[in-house]
């Protein structure tokens, strides 16, 4: 894009709150919340089994004192149940890692709409369930430059 490129969200329908969670596909799961628990002392969340994506999910609020602000990005590692779904084909084709980032949203249906309307490719052409009572869809790769992003709106 160019610097006299029209601002093409000028009529902006949802906002972005923050990071909800960075989540981390780890070659050794167990390790990782090991680590995180065990050595970091963040309390877990949640864990959680997405069934239609064969992925079991994990929670860490990434903060260890019990007040702070009322938002806090989590930690989430993710990986396969049953050795299936995509986590298995990432961690199998690029390994551990940095699976993808979740931005915490107001509206999640509008955020699809308004991105869809400029062009974005999505994952999730509407939003769905997901893990811990969201709302969420993802963008597809194409459209960041090569980062899965997840839109996460709170429904609890």
């Amino acid at each position: 894009m160019s610097d006299n490129t029209p601002d093409m969200v000028t009529n902006k329908k949802f906002n972005i709150l923050g990071v909800n969670h960075i989540g981390i596909a780890a070659k050794d799961p167990a390790r990782c919340k090991h680590f995180f628990k065990d050595i970091l002392g963040l309390p877990l969340e949640g864990v959680e089994l997405v069934a239609e994506q064969s992925t079991l999910t994990t929670m860490y609020p990434a903060r260890n004192v019990p007040s702070g602000p009322s938002h806090v990005t989590r930690l989430e590692v993710v990986e396969p149940h049953e050795g299936q779904g995509p986590i298995a084909k990432y961690l199998e084709k690029k390994g551990g890692g940095i699976h993808h980032v979740a931005l915490h949203v107001d509206d999640c249906a509008a955020a699809v709409a308004q991105l869809k309307a400029l062009g974005v490719k999505m994952v999730d052409e509407v939003p769905r369930v997901g893990a811990h009572q969201t709302l969420i869809a993802f963008v597809h790769p194409e459209s960041t430059g090569g980062i899965l992003l997840e839109l996460v709106q709170e429904t609890k």
